[in-house]
């Protein structure tokens, strides 16, 4: 009897050990080497202000706007009713839901938003939905030409989308994940339908065609991919036809294949229909360049980077230094160069390289009239500033302007009091004149279009600027009326001495456009058109004649104007500077933008020249002669109806009318923009418009709405929430997975995506250990709040009892931005383990619930400057330094704790194009009364993992928690171990269809198929080192009946591998298969096979 009890009490003893053990280990989540490599990093919008979001709802359209905004968004409205059929017409489809606008007032602000936003990323790509909704987000630069570009490609990608993705939920699911469209497919399209052949477009198919750069059509990426597949789209409707757009398109969704859709619309496989479009414009473009001119001198910079966009040349007015802006993919440098010694150096940096929309259109810069001032005006934490920088002593002071959406150009006045701008106020562009020391504005125009480019010129008596303007006379418009004006810009000049209300027109070319005025000399100006197709620099020169004497001389004034130069590209930027009689121009070749510089002539003895008509421009006033002479055939067939006299209502107070207006021809009449109104009525905009039957309705607030943006069903390898796993003593693998199961996620934002909720289940196959998940997020502020429940059950199974853990976590996390690059993030956690007993047998029975309680915090500091160039292809540095803490409140082991800190940094290197080189240093500790061992060897979610027990595990430094230390191929896991590790990864990855063929891939397969080549190198240890004495690696026990017999071996604690692999995207989910060799202690071990599903390293 006695024997027994001892062996109950032995048994009971066991059993509460593995109970007190499974407890113990089981800590809170969201550690950061919870998964081998698989850190989340991801970037992040600075809200700097709280907007204030109405809307106005139309029966096909909702256009959403906040302060400042409401005319832009009745002229979005507008505007999209008059080019809505024809849209659907092009594409023969209809609109099946309304188009959501939502507009704002400038791109910086556009920016705050987190529209589009991706915080983190997702290393199991499989079964991932984006719902795509018609949301359409526009901003207003400035330029009503690019605003309603804006809409048209808004509008058209509506379309299109819905044309190959289709409507519902059902089909975008399914045509997502069997789908992939090139990009020059869409957003070639999208341009096409967005915006007319220019001179821009033009130009950058020249030099793309020239240059052969556009010869390799599936290798174009960015601007490029959108140029070329414009250029393309156009060949097909000038030859086959518009209407066999929506055919191709339709083709292309049924086969899910772009080529079968060019080959049974067209008849001609799309190889040899790129090649067709090709020669044609070969044959164009091939001898456009005979007779023109290049620059002759040596380029002012001395290093020229094809990424980078060089604009806004200045020079001083003493010549003796020169500005200019680089931007970078949103990195802004404002340089300053030095004429006399030809040394260059950046006075003003902002911004930051990002994979988004970059704004060129800030900073503005110009040089005072002293000469050592540079002033610059630009948006910083969504303010205007205005800066002087003093170029002697560096010393800068700002200022603060107020009252405008958007500065759009600048130019001080002669004595450097002032400074003329083109600003944008309620959705107009204008001109005022700025008095710097009162800040304070005054208005010079006041209507609807656009005036742009402003600058003062004799002595800041007059200004000139470039307009859309049909008439020369000054008039107050400030509605928005109706939509669809002139993109053509001529100039004018202001009498701003005698605040005259009649402009003087400097040019008048219909199917031209002069922007960029400068004082060229008294009496002269100089300024870039593109009359002939290409934009040049021109000369214009004021000039008067007596037209009679009575008591005083009559003048009448006019201009002349001349060609100085005739380049064969286009000229983007250009200044002079008349006291030192100098020039600077910027030239726009391909992919390269080059800064020249010159000596400037006299007005007088200067070379005039006639730029010859590109194709472009011939072709172009061709069409525009044959039209006016159909026009004019067709008026000359129609006899127009007899006129006759009707009763014409006169009110009392209006001027007489002359006999013969009496005469009114009512098929031809129109009511003029004012109307005729009784005396007293108010004017301006009505509710109604009677020409078009426009109802403005009435004004809404946004309410948030939620719809689903995100769904996700896919086979899964992970956790939900993940951790650290509980020692298990090291005896087997390590699965850091929960095996194969079976994820669902539904994802839930609001139309401005400020708000988002995330509901997920992960259904283990016997339907008992499932795992729930429910987030809510604030996005709306700069800190950003979550609130994350998660629910999760564990068995784990001992000798004497099965044990099911039903874990409950609530985390709060708040986030705040420090810039969209670098962020800080803190997380506090609550936990409850329950331990319930399985009634396997009667002591199990009897034994009561177990509850523990924890509490944790962690902080991070994630910085993300990479580029997206190919799924798994980046470019760019991110790293992630992060700190935790864990303790227990309950309980003797209330006292218990751990503390973890590491970080980890990667680097990707493009070595050509999408073939990169990427790199990763990672490193991680742990300490405290409990410790977590790493376990290197291996990889991320290996889907049959191998454990090897030659490395010896020190027992002594009470571990609790365990987690791999990967990537280290050519090994099974534990070939080494310890509570700290160190780990370098190396990787060739070389995408070898999308980088040699030159068309579009039918295999998502074949498109991301990748091969790899890597090496690895790295330690795990215990100690203050590797090399340490107390490293457990160099002391081996062995155990031999009533011996204990310990060893001091000679071993390297570095272990290395190397080997190649391959990379693709199979069903959704990326498939990774690796071979390598290990290396230790010098000796290259026989191969290891490896098949995971995982991004990155």
């Amino acid at each position: 009897m006695s024997n027994l009890s001892g062996r109950y009490g032995i048994f009971k003893l066991k059993l509460l050990g593995t109970i007190f053990f499974g407890l113990l280990t089981l800590m809170p989540v969201h550690a950061q080497f919870y998964n081998g490599s698989q850190m989340p990093f991801g970037k992040s919008r600075v809200q700097y202000g709280d907007f204030l979001w109405t809307y106005y709802r139309f029966d096909d359209f909702d256009t959403y706007f906040y302060l400042n905004g409401k005319e832009l968004a009745i002229y979005t409205a507008r505007y999209a009713k008059e080019i809505l059929p024809e849209l659907e017409s092009l594409l023969e489809t209809r609109m099946s839901d309304k188009i959501e606008f939502i507009v704002f007032n400038s791109l910086t602000d556009l920016k705050q938003s987190n529209i589009g936003l991706v915080s983190e990323q997702q290393y199991n790509i499989g079964g991932i939905t984006h719902i795509i909704e018609n949301k359409v987000f526009i901003y207003f630069d400035g330029n009503y030409a690019n605003f309603e570009k804006q809409i048209r490609a808004g509008m058209a990608r509506a379309l299109i989308d819905q044309s190959i993705y289709g409507g519902s939920v059902g089909r975008q699911i399914t045509n997502a994940t069997l789908m992939s469209m090139p990009a020059w497919f869409i957003d070639g399209l999208v341009s096409y339908i967005a915006e007319e052949w220019n001179t821009e477009i033009d130009n950058y198919m020249r030099e793309g065609i020239l240059s052969g750069r556009y010869r390799k059509f599936n290798h174009l990426k960015g601007e490029d991919a959108i140029y070329a597949g414009h250029g393309i789209w156009k060949y097909i409707a000038d030859k086959y036809g518009k209407q066999a757009i929506p055919n191709i398109i339709y083709l292309a969704r049924v086969s899910r294949n772009v080529e079968t859709g060019f080959l049974y619309v067209l008849n001609i496989s799309f190889r040899n229909l790129v090649k067709e479009w090709y020669e044609s414009y070969r044959g164009q473009y091939l001898n456009s360049d005979e007779g023109r001119q290049k620059p002759v001198t040596a380029p002012v910079q001395k290093k020229v980077i094809k990424a980078v966009v060089y604009d806004r040349v200045r020079l001083s007015p003493d010549g003796k230094y020169m500005a200019w802006i680089s931007n970078q993919d949103g990195q802004v440098k404002v340089w300053l160069h030095d004429t006399r010694n030809g040394k260059s150096k950046v006075v003003y940096r902002q911004g930051h390289r990002l994979d988004e929309k970059n704004d060129l259109s800030y900073p503005l810069i110009e040089f005072h009239p002293n000469g050592n001032t540079l002033g610059l005006i630009t948006e910083r934490k969504g303010e205007i500033r205005f800066y002087q920088i003093n170029l002697e002593s560096k010393r800068r002071t700002w200022q603060f302007i107020y009252g405008f959406q958007k500065i759009v150009d600048m130019a001080y006045s002669h004595d450097g009091r002032r400074f003329v701008m083109s600003a944008v106020r309620k959705g107009q562009t204008d001109i005022y004149v700025y008095n710097i020391a009162a800040s304070a504005a005054e208005q010079i125009t006041r209507d609807v279009y656009n005036d742009l480019n402003p600058v003062f010129i004799n002595n800041s008596r007059q200004i000139v600027f470039s307009s859309n303007r049909p008439s020369d006379t000054l008039t107050e418009e400030p509605k928005i009326i109706k939509p669809g004006f002139d993109h053509k810009h001529d100039l004018f000049l202001y009498d701003y001495a005698a605040k005259s209300k009649v402009l003087r027109r400097i040019t008048d070319t219909p199917y031209a456009n002069e922007i960029q005025p400068v004082e060229y000399e008294k009496g002269y100006i100089s300024y870039l058109g593109d009359e002939n197709g290409i934009y040049n620099r021109y000369l214009a020169g004021f000039d008067s004649v007596i037209t009679h004497v009575d008591t005083a001389a009559h003048y009448r004034y006019f201009t002349r104007t001349y060609g100085l130069t005739n380049y064969a590209r286009n000229i983007v930027s250009h200044t002079s500077s008349p006291r030192s009689a100098k020039i600077a121009e910027i030239i726009h070749s391909g992919q390269y933008r080059t800064i020249y510089s010159y000596d400037q002539a006299p007005a007088r003895g200067i070379e005039r020249l006639a730029p010859p008509l590109t194709g472009y421009m011939e072709q172009k006033l061709l069409e525009v002669s044959l039209l006016k002479e159909k026009e004019k055939s067709a008026q000359t067939q129609v006899k127009p109806k007899e006129r006759r006299r009707r009763f014409v209502s006169v009110y009392a107070g209006d001027p007489e009318l002359p006999a013969s207006d009496s005469l009114i021809d009512l098929d031809q009449y129109r009511l003029g923009r004012e109307g005729l109104k009784r005396p007293g009525s108010k004017s301006g905009l009505s509710p109604v418009d009677e020409r078009d039957n426009f109802v403005i309705p009435k004004q809404r607030n946004y309410n948030v709405e939620y719809r689903i943006n995100e769904l996700v069903s896919q086979l899964d390898f992970n956790f939900l929430s993940t951790s650290y796993q509980p020692f298990s003593g090291g005896g087997g693998p390590i699965f850091l997975t929960p095996g194969l199961n079976a994820f669902f996620r539904i994802g839930l934002s609001d139309l401005l995506e400020d708000y988002r909720i995330v509901a997920g289940v992960r259904l283990d196959f016997n339907l008992v250990n499932n795992e729930y998940v429910v987030s809510i997020a604030n996005l709306k502020h700069r800190l950003d709040r979550e609130i994350y429940f998660h629910r999760q059950s564990i068995e784990q199974i001992s000798l004497y009892s099965i044990v099911r853990y039903r874990i409950h976590e609530l985390h709060y996390i708040l986030k705040y931005p420090l810039n969209p690059l670098l962020s800080v993030k803190g997380t506090a956690t609550m936990r409850k383990d329950r331990a319930v007993f399985m009634s396997t047998d009667q002591y199990n029975l009897r034994e009561p619930d177990i509850n523990r309680y924890w509490v944790s915090g962690k902080g991070e500091l994630t910085y993300d400057a990479t580029r997206q160039l190919g799924l798994n292809l980046l470019d760019g540095l991110r790293y992630k330094v992060f700190g935790e803490y864990y303790q227990r409140l309950d309980g003797d082991s209330k006292n218990t704790n751990m503390v973890v800190l590491g970080f980890d940094i990667r680097h990707y290197l493009p070595i050509h194009r999408n073939f990169i080189w990427a790199n990763r240093f990672a490193t991680s500790t742990s300490f405290g009364k409990s410790r977590l061992i790493y376990y290197m060897g291996g990889v991320d979610t290996w889907l049959a993992p191998k454990f090897t027990t030659d490395a010896p595990i020190d027992y002594s430094q009470n571990y609790a928690y365990q987690t791999l230390a990967t990537n280290m191929r050519g090994f099974y896991q534990n070939v080494r171990n310890g509570n700290s590790f160190a780990v370098i990864n190396s990787e060739l990855r070389f995408p070898v269809f999308s980088y040699l063929a030159n068309r579009p891939l039918r295999s998502d397969f074949l498109t991301n198929f990748q091969l790899i080549a890597f090496g690895d190198l790295g330690t795990a240890w215990t100690g203050a080192t590797p090399y340490a004495d107390e490293n457990a690696l160099f002391t081996r026990v062995i155990s031999r009946g009533p011996l204990l017999i310990t060893i001091r071996e000679q071993r390297e604690p570095l272990v290395g591998g190397l080997g190649f692999g391959a990379r693709t995207r199979l069903l959704g989910y990326f498939l990774r298969a690796d071979y390598a060799w290990g290396i230790e202690d010098m000796v290259i071990n026989k191969p290891v096979f490896y098949i995971s599903l995982s991004l990155d390293f």
